[in-house]
């Protein structure tokens, strides 16, 4: 195993220096090629790309961001880039601080769980995305020291923007708009169990008790770790994160067919009578204990199994966007199949 080469870099956010390491070879055999992507892309188009960095917290991408930057700038061949964080787009203090979210049948205080997409001001950051490659553009930030959102702020000059955030491809409501703006999307995910280390360590750096710090995490950083890396939907390239902080390209996965990819979405069509069928479950029976189950209970409870995979597909889709006529064209169902598969 090539042992890791370390560079330590400083970068300045918001006026103060953060320091920051990151593998050499990640460096050069991921970052950079991102960058000079996004700018052929940007020299095809004749316009400003747009891409979305996408990751949950404890991924450490802000400060990514910034590398990205720097690196442009040092880079030759590479076009200059412009980060663009999502904050900007909280809704504004007096607002969550006067309203609620509904969360499993509760009715919960906005500043209680601020950070999560229903704390977002959706319809603004649409309304940014459909302009920001045009010239004169200005995104909003958020002031961490006053804890609010400060409008029409930083200026949008840069050939390259990369945008980033934890919910910028989440597939629920207004959000699943969002990726219609990208020219080019990375997503970066890690184990939850790293990120839950990372996410308490940085709050007891900042001076919190660790038992204080433990808990911060399972009530407002858990639901939203756990809420991106389940609900986003794909990128054009995704990212592993190490516990050690290094990265790496995960390959993609092959591509369905036409033929495969239509299959997949009919209703499971399964004979029980079928010989190889019922020898593969005889033998996987015979390996397990003699608890009296029976063939035609296997038999059916596989069934049962791809029906209930068939619904929950579904049910996602719906609830990600994709209307009642295309869910009806791609699983072969009626008007009457799909209100009964929604409502249960």
């Amino acid at each position: 195993m090539v042992e890791k080469e370390w560079r330590t870099c400083r970068l300045t956010a918001n006026g103060l220096v953060q320091k920051a390491r990151y593998n050499e070879r990640t460096i050069e055999g991921l970052f950079l090629p991102l960058l000079r992507r996004l700018t052929s892309l940007c020299m095809q188009r004749g316009s400003r790309v747009v891409a979305f960095l996408v990751a949950p917290p404890g991924t450490g991408k802000s400060t990514l961001g910034l590398l990205l930057e720097k690196l442009a700038q040092t880079s030759e061949g590479v076009a200059p880039v412009q980060v663009l964080g999502l904050d900007g787009f909280h809704y504004h203090a007096d607002y969550i601080a006067s309203h609620t979210i509904t969360r499993d049948g509760q009715e919960i205080p906005m500043r209680e769980v601020k950070g999560c997409p229903e704390t977002f001001d959706v319809d603004h950051l649409i309304e940014k995305l459909a302009h920001v490659r045009e010239s004169g553009q200005r995104w909003p930030i958020y002031d961490r020291s006053r804890h609010d959102v400060i409008e029409e702020i930083a200026a949008v000059r840069k050939p390259l923007a990369i945008i980033e955030g934890n919910w910028l491809l989440l597939g629920d409501t207004k959000w699943c708009e969002l990726r219609h703006f990208a020219d080019y999307t990375v997503m970066i995910k890690a184990r939850p169990s790293d990120l839950r280390e990372r996410l308490i360590e940085r709050k007891v750096q900042g001076g919190m008790e660790r038992a204080a710090a433990e808990a911060f995490y399972e009530k407002k950083e858990r639901p939203n770790v756990e809420r991106m890396l389940k609900d986003s939907w794909p990128a054009d390239e995704t990212w592993t994160m190490f516990a050690d902080g290094d990265y790496q390209l995960r390959p993609k996965q092959q591509m369905l067919t036409n033929a495969e990819r239509a299959a997949l979405w009919k209703k499971p069509q399964i004979n029980l009578e079928d010989p190889y069928l019922l020898r593969m479950m005889n033998e996987r029976l015979a390996a397990l204990p003699a608890d009296g189950s029976s063939l035609d209970t296997y038999a059916r409870g596989f069934v049962e199994g791809l029906s209930k995979a068939r619904v929950d597909i579904i049910r996602r889709l719906s609830a990600g966007g994709m209307g009642k006529d295309a869910l009806k064209k791609a699983f072969d169902l009626t008007d009457e199949d799909l209100a009964q598969l929604l409502a249960e």
